[in-house]
C-alpha cells in the first residue's frame, strides 16, 4: 500500500513538472516583454506556430533539435508583427495581441491539418550526467526533477538566467527602465524602440520554445489547438508572479499541479468511509470536485481568480506592474 502511494505521488510529481515547463517558458517570455512595457496577448497563437513549425521540421528532417530551433525562430519572427504594430505604429497592444492569437490559430489549423494525429520521436528523457543516477533515487521528486527532457531542464535553468539578465546586466536594466519610464530612459540615452523590439522578440522566442516543448517533448504529436489555453494562463501567470521570474516558477508548478491532478484524479479516492460522520453528505461533494471533467476547469478557474485579484490590487495600487505597461512611446509626441 505504501509503495502504491509513493508511486502515485511520484507520478503526480512527474506530471506536474512536465505540465509546468510550457508555462515556465511562455511565462518568462511574456515577463520579458511586459518588463519593457509591451503587453503581448498573442502568446497562444505564437505557441501554436512554434509547436507546428517545430513538429513539421522534425517530421521532414528527423532532427528534433533542428525542429526546436525552427520553432524558436518562428516564434520570434511572428512576434515581430506585434512589435511593428505596437511599437512602430503605436497600435493598441491588446487588439494586436488578440489578432496575433487568431492569426496563429487559423494558420496552424489550416497548414497543420495534414499532420494532425501524427506522432514523432521527440526529446527523450535523460538524467543529469554524473550525479543524475543518484539524484533519481530521491523518493517522489527524484524522477520528476532529475529524469526529464532537455527542455524541462532548460526551462528551470532559464528562471535564474532571466533574473540575472534583468537585474544584474546593463542591457537588462535598460530594458526594465524602458518599461518603467521610457521618457527618462530615452533622456539617459537608452534607445526605447530598440529595447522594446528586443524584448518582444525575446518573448516570442520563448513562446515558440514553449510550443516546441508541447509538440516535441510533452505530447510528441500535433493536433489543432493543442495549447488549450496555456498561452492565456501564461499571461495570467505573469500577473500572479507580480513580474518576478522566481514566482513564475512557483506559479507554473501550481498550475501544473492542477493539470496533473486531472490525470490522476481517478487514482485518488478521497471519499470517506460509508460509516463515517457526514459521509452521505460529503462524499457526493468529493466525487463532484474530483470528477476529471470538473478538474479540467481548475487551471482556468485559477486564471480567472488571478485576474480578479489583479483588479482588486490595481485599485489598491498593490499590483507592482511596470509603470509604462501598454503605454506607447514616441519621442516626437512625448
Amino acid at each position: 500500500m505504501a509503495d502504491a502511494g509513493a508511486g502515485l505521488l511520484s507520478g503526480l510529481a512527474n506530471a506536474t513538472v512536465n505540465a509546468s515547463t510550457v508555462l515556465i517558458l511562455a511565462g518568462l517570455g511574456e515577463l520579458i516583454s511586459e518588463r519593457a512595457g509591451v503587453l503581448n496577448l498573442g502568446v497562444e497563437g505564437i505557441m501554436l506556430v512554434g509547436a507546428l513549425s517545430g513538429f513539421v521540421t522534425t517530421v521532414i528532417t528527423g532532427n528534433y533539435w533542428l525542429g526546436f530551433g525552427v520553432a524558436v525562430l518562428a516564434g520570434g519572427l511572428l512576434s515581430l508583427v506585434h512589435a511593428f504594430l505596437c511599437i512602430s505604429l503605436n497600435s493598441d497592444q491588446a487588439v494586436s495581441g488578440i489578432m496575433l492569437t487568431l492569426l496563429g490559430t487559423g494558420l496552424t489549423t489550416y497548414f497543420g491539418n495534414s499532420y494532425s494525429g501524427n506522432s514523432i520521436s521527440g526529446f527523450p528523457e535523460r538524467t543529469i550526467p554524473v550525479v543524475g543516477e543518484f539524484l533519481v533515487e530521491i523518493p517522489v521528486v527524484g524522477p520528476a526533477l532529475f529524469q526529464s527532457t532537455v527542455t524541462d531542464y532548460a526551462a528551470l535553468l532559464c528562471v535564474p538566467l532571466v533574473w540575472l539578465f534583468l537585474y544584474r546586466t546593463n542591457l537588462g536594466l535598460e530594458l526594465v527602465s524602458v518599461g518603467e519610464d521610457p521618457e527618462t530612459a530615452d533622456t539617459m540615452g537608452v534607445d526605447v524602440t530598440r529595447m522594446r523590439y528586443l524584448a518582444v522578440l525575446a518573448g516570442g522566442a520563448f513562446a515558440g520554445a514553449a510550443g516546441a516543448h508541447l509538440s516535441l517533448a510533452f505530447n510528441q504529436i500535433w493536433s489543432a489547438g493543442m495549447t488549450a489555453g496555456r498561452g492565456w494562463i501564461a499571461v495570467a501567470l505573469v500577473i500572479f508572479a507580480r513580474w518576478r521570474p522566481g514566482r513564475i516558477l512557483l506559479g507554473a508548478y501550481l498550475f501544473g499541479l492542477f493539470n496533473a491532478l486531472q490525470l490522476y484524479s481517478q487514482a485518488l479516492d478521497l471519499r470517506l468511509a460509508p460509516d463515517a460522520a457526514f459521509a452521505s453528505v460529503l462524499n457526493p461533494v468529493i466525487e463532484f470536485v474530483m470528477n476529471p471533467t470538473i478538474m479540467s476547469t481548475y487551471p482556468y478557474l485559477a486564471t480567472l481568480l488571478v485576474l480578479v485579484v489583479t483588479v482588486v490590487r490595481a485599485e489598491n495600487r498593490e499590483l507592482a506592474q511596470p509603470s509604462a505597461l501598454v503605454q506607447s512611446y514616441s519621442r516626437e509626441s512625448d
